[in-house]
């Protein structure tokens, strides 16, 4: 026996040559003897699979072994020293302990520099100063949170994150243009709409240049740069130089244009007509007023120094499977072991739940549903059996799953959920028993009680580190809210997917799990090693065979379908099995197929289509299986398809959704957003924000995507601001994930945008405290005295006299800044939440408005709804501009800016449909059509004009929506959405084919025929809102006919127009809804303003 154990280790040693691999590196030691000059220096090889901590304890004990400065080897430890190198000049931390040592950065650098030896430094780890604590607890102000804090935490993953995402800023500010930074010119690539052509004469505007109290008019072409702008106005005004203030030793080098009146500039190689203000003033007819100014200084954006060292991007990596495994290894040189050599299945032993206060539920049993879940899709699930419910239930029992370990994949995540049942109904069943029921709605059980499901946590199996899981883990829960907190939440569902534990340990309930140990960390491979092409080769031609023609048109039939169409168990092995096809150039045909061009009775599958089914091949994979897994990641790195393919925003954000937790899908979608310009990343922030809630980890490819585009532009990093802090107020299972890139963006923007920022949350801090304080006072009134109004005014005199910011950014328009009060004009509005009527003065003396600044502050609302639905609003705008259609839609600001307040733009000269019913026959007026069809008569005096306010009134009625929210989530049982539209009474007669119907239909079909972007883009919002997701699933039929071909866009507007008509026939309902919503507002007394 001995003999052949002897054989066999011989015959496979030259498998696992390269893991046992010795790496000469020469040390640094912290401490020289005394009398010495330099350091102490310590040769060791390095065993290649050894941990980068056994390392550090290796070069340790050899020091102290040797008697080098025996005295700093006694006071210290190992754990107080940590390890650098350089590399091309920068010095980087050896950051990650438990990383293998063959996997780190620094030794694929000295290999690719062919050194024999490498070189670290041991040094002691810096201390912080005072000065870098102070900046990290102004930083924590203004994101909401300690990010520092990691009481809350049981892993490492908030600092990691952190350290890493030092390295992308970096890079970031390194390659920042300080000009561009500093006036960050606001444009779009997008040609300009002929509606805005026409408004051009010969390719000519006239620009109004301010210089001082003068002005000089010129005109400019369209096609011209700002500097060609600049050059002629210096050449048509040389003679006038004296007049204008201008010195005569200076050029137009030394100004820039800036729009008067708002922190915008006009700089840059782009032409004028690609400035979003040009565009805006050749829309509204409005002039175009520029200022002549000195740039501003890039120094106000100097960024701080920080104390770390850099960490480079392969901290954390994994190795291959070969270098992991422990095939063919000694046991005395195994220190790690690949999760692909785990065979057997996973199991969790569950020890029991503690709650420090019962909840009152009477005579109920509970149990514990533990599901294993890759993204959406359900890899395996058991349950414990069910116990009485009190302060303390304990099992102690096993639960083994259905999946073997070394199938785990990345991003999996244990839910452990404790529901509850009535005790008469209780099941017999045993523990780990099989249980069926779907975990998404813990309903009935056994066909016979209803289950509750109370509380709920989530663990990643494998961390960041691509560590396995091990040991026990006390995991403190999240109550599921019930069902009058759900209606105002909203985002439970999305909340359920978080691994974040309660931050309140206090009374909270905590679940004690057990997973099993090993002797050594159990690491999940990146990647195994090249093989050769004999049986990979082969496989891969097995799958790409030629796919016969009646399969094409089903896979394209397939593609074509809406987003939230789901797929059936044959839709998705018939996807599988050709997902070569998915993922080839249509360029480059396969292998035995035929090469002649495709024709009626030979369909051929183009790059739209191949790109379109990548979302539905993705959903098809079995993530629980190893070996798809990988098949999967091999495809990805062959997708041409994809790369090729023109960007669709859609397809990125389907990608990007609940569905897909692996790192390279993701990562993929983020690769296809490196092309969006900074115009439209705005457009899609709010949705890209949200879609950070369903990465496994804090640090992705998203969040490096979003950190870096918001280190460009200073207008995509104001919103950013909000949009992470409102959320990091408002979203306590994503505080730490939104407080580490919020962090991330703060320490990079630049000292200017830090002040701003700091003056916008003094704002809002102050305005919440007043606004409470009136509330206080007001509470059970709904209508608003003089008395209140009064002090109001008098509590915003002191606020303004007591160190309020003398200006500031407008949050939800950061090229507006604000200055101060304009007290005798602000007032509380007679509504329930009591907001406050704000009228600021402006800032910026070059402006030509004599209208101030009105905001309306509210406390008490989630603003974030509306916020989804203006910015869906815009990008509909955005599709229609693309058809050169101008549907006039004048959305207002509005941006949450903590936990349920935001700021609202005071819309000028604005009205209700509320006000016009009710200013001649009061509340009835809900139900005189003729009212409204009079004031549009009123309000236009020619067809055409009366069409545009039609258009203009149909947006009116879709704002509608946001302030029924309210009157929904109060009446739980009442549903508004009887009938979507409404019709004026000559409408109604009309047969649905009438023109305003086939307009409408027209406009709508033109937004569901440009790649599905309206569905997809809110597809990141939809577990947020459950609300929205109904409607989008119940406008399924219409997005299906919606596709690019022509009969199928036929269809869509025929579904469209059948819609119409029994709208047409409901249009009672609307009336009613109307009418119930003025009862309420004269109720409550709301003020007959428009918001």
């Amino acid at each position: 026996d001995h003999s052949r154990r002897r054989r066999r280790k011989k015959a496979i040693s030259s498998a696992s040559r390269s893991s046992m691999d010795q790496i000469s590196v020469e040390f640094v030691l912290p401490s020289g003897a005394r009398g010495k000059s330099g350091s102490d220096k310590l040769l060791l090889d390095v065993a290649a699979n050894w941990t980068v901590e056994q390392v550090k304890t290796q070069v340790w004990l050899r020091a102290v072994t040797l008697n080098v400065c025996p005295d700093f080897y006694q006071r210290f430890s190992p754990d107080q020293c940590i390890l650098l190198y350089q590399k091309k000049g920068s010095v980087c931390e050896i950051y990650d302990k438990q990383q293998v040592f063959q996997t780190l950065d620094c030794v694929c650098y000295w290999r690719a520099l062919k050194k024999d030896v490498g070189r670290i430094q041991l040094v002691l780890r810096p201390q912080q100063l005072d000065e870098s604590r102070q900046y990290q607890r102004y930083l924590n102000y203004l994101i909401g949170y300690d990010v520092t804090d990691v009481s809350n935490v049981h892993d490492d993953e908030l600092e990691f994150t952190r350290r890493k995402l030092l390295t992308p800023r970096r890079i970031e500010l390194a390659d920042r243009d300080p000009k561009l930074y500093s006036m960050d010119p606001w444009v779009t690539g997008k040609p300009l709409p002929e509606h805005l052509l026409s408004k051009v004469s010969n390719g000519y505007i006239l620009a109004v240049i301010h210089i001082g109290t003068v002005s000089q008019t010129i005109k400019v072409c369209i096609q011209d740069s700002p500097a060609q702008v600049l050059a002629s106005f210096f050449a048509k005004t040389s003679n006038k130089r004296v007049l204008l203030g201008i010195p005569e030793n200076v050029c137009e080098a030394d100004f820039v244009l800036r729009v008067c009146g708002r922190e915008e500039y006009l700089y840059g190689d782009k032409p004028l007509q690609d400035f979003n203000w040009i565009r805006q003033c050749l829309k509204n007819g409005e002039d175009i007023h520029l200022v002549l100014e000195s740039p501003p200084n890039p120094d106000l954006d100097l960024v701080q120094k920080e104390d770390w060292a850099q960490v480079d991007d392969c901290t954390g990596a994994a190795g291959t499977h070969e270098q992991l495994t422990i095939d063919g290894k000694d046991h005395e040189r195994v220190f790690t072991i690949s999760m692909w050599d785990c065979n057997r299945r996973f199991r969790v032993k569950v020890l029991g739940i503690d709650i420090p206060s019962l909840p009152k539920i009477p005579d109920f049993v509970v149990f514990v549903e533990a599901s294993i879940f890759h993204g959406q899709q359900l890899l395996a699930q058991e349950r414990t059996s069910s116990k009485t419910f009190t302060e303390e239930v304990l099992w102690n029992c096993w639960l083994e799953f259905n999946i073997k370990i070394k199938d785990l994949p990345k991003g999996a995540r244990l839910s452990l959920q404790v529901v509850c049942r009535k005790q008469a109904q209780t099941p017999n069943s045993k523990a780990g028993s099989a249980h069926q029921d779907s975990a998404a709605s813990p309903g009935s059980h056994d066909g016979k009680a209803k289950s509750r499901l109370l509380y709920y946590v989530n663990l990643l199996l494998v961390d960041h580190r691509s560590l396995l899981r091990q040991g026990e883990f006390i995991l403190h829960m999240w109550k599921m809210p019930e069902k009058s907190e759900e209606s105002g939440s909203g985002s439970v569902n999305a909340d359920k997917l978080t691994s974040a534990t309660n931050p309140d340990r206090v009374s909270s309930m905590a679940i004690a799990v057990l997973l099993d140990k090993y002797c050594c960390p159990v690491v999940l491979p990146k990647s195994r090693a090249a093989r050769g092409g004999g049986e990979e080769a082969a496989g891969g031609e097995r799958g790409r065979r030629e796919m016969p023609n009646h399969l094409k048109k089903q896979f394209a039939a397939i593609v074509a379908t809406d987003p939230l169409h789901p797929l059936s168990p044959e839709d998705k092995e018939l996807l599988w099995h050709f997902r070569h096809e998915c993922t080839r150039d249509p360029r480059c045909p396969p292998p035995h197929v035929d090469p002649r061009p495709p024709s009626p009775g030979r369909p051929s599958l183009t790059r739209v289509v191949l790109s379109r089914a990548y979302p539905k091949l993705l959903s098809s994979v079995r993530w629980g299986r190893q070996e798809d897994v990988s098949e999967t990641h091999r495809l990805l790195e062959r997708s041409s398809a994809w790369d090729s393919s023109r960007l669709d925003v859609g397809l990125a954000l389907q990608l990007l959704d609940c569905h897909f937790s692996d790192a390279q899908v993701r990562s993929m979608a983020v690769r296809k957003l490196e092309t969006l310009e900074d115009d439209d990343v705005l457009r899609y922030l709010l949705q890209l924000v949200q879609a950070v809630k369903f990465e496994p980890y804090h640090d992705s490819s998203l969040v490096r995507f979003l950190l870096k585009r918001a280190l460009r532009s200073k207008r995509i990093g104001h919103f950013l601001f909000w949009f992470l802090r409102s959320e990091i107020a408002q979203s306590m299972h994503y505080q730490q994930r939104f407080a580490v890139l919020l962090e991330a963006y703060l320490r990079g923007c630049g000292e200017d945008m830090l002040q701003d920022f700091r003056k916008q949350v003094e704002i809002t801090e102050a305005l919440q405290k007043v606004t409470r304080e009136i509330k206080a006072v007001s509470a059970e009134k709904y209508d608003i005295t003089a008395q209140v109004v009064f002090q109001l005014r008098q509590k915003l005199e002191a606020l303004q006299s007591s160190g309020l910011p003398e200006d500031f950014r407008v949050p939800y328009d950061p090229g507006l800044r604000a200055g101060a009060l304009l007290i005798e004009q602000c007032k509380v509005m007679a509504s329930k939440k009591k907001p406050l009527w704000l009228q600021f003065k402006r800032a910026d003396g070059s402006t030509l408005s004599k209208d101030p600044i009105g905001i309306i502050f509210k406390d008490g609302d989630d603003l974030r709804q509306d916020m989804l639905i203006l910015q869906i609003l815009l990008i509909m705008e955005s599709i229609w501009e693309t058809e050169s259609l101008d549907l006039c839609l004048l959305p207002y600001g509005c941006i949450s800016t903590g936990n349920r307040i935001g700021m609202i733009e005071i819309v000028k000269d604005a009205t209700t449909i509320a006000n016009i019913q009710q200013s001649v026959v009061g509340s009835t007026g809900a139900f005189k059509d003729e009212i409204l069809c009079q004031w549009l008569r009123d309000k236009c005096v020619s067809e055409d004009k009366e069409t545009s306010s039609t258009s203009t009134l149909a947006t009116s009625w879709g704002t509608i929506r946001v302030s029924w929210e309210s009157v929904r989530n109060g009446f739980p049982s009442f549903s508004r959405q009887t009938s979507c539209m409404s019709w004026e009474p000559r409408e109604r007669k009309a047969a649905p084919t009438s023109r305003n119907s086939r307009t409408c239909a027209s406009r709508l079909i033109s937004l569901f025929g440009i790649t599905q972007t309206c569905s997809s883009s809110s597809s990141p919002m939809m577990l947020n809102d459950r609300h929205a997701a109904a409607d989008e699933q119940g406008g399924h039929r219409v997005h299906q006919g919606g596709a690019d071909s022509g009969p199928q866009r036929r269809r869509g507007a025929r579904h469209l127009l059948d819609q119409i008509e029994i709208c047409r026939e409901k249009g009672w309902m609307v009336q009613i809804n109307w009418f119930v919503h003025l009862v309420l507002g004269i109720k409550q007394g709301v003020e007959k303003r428009s918001i």
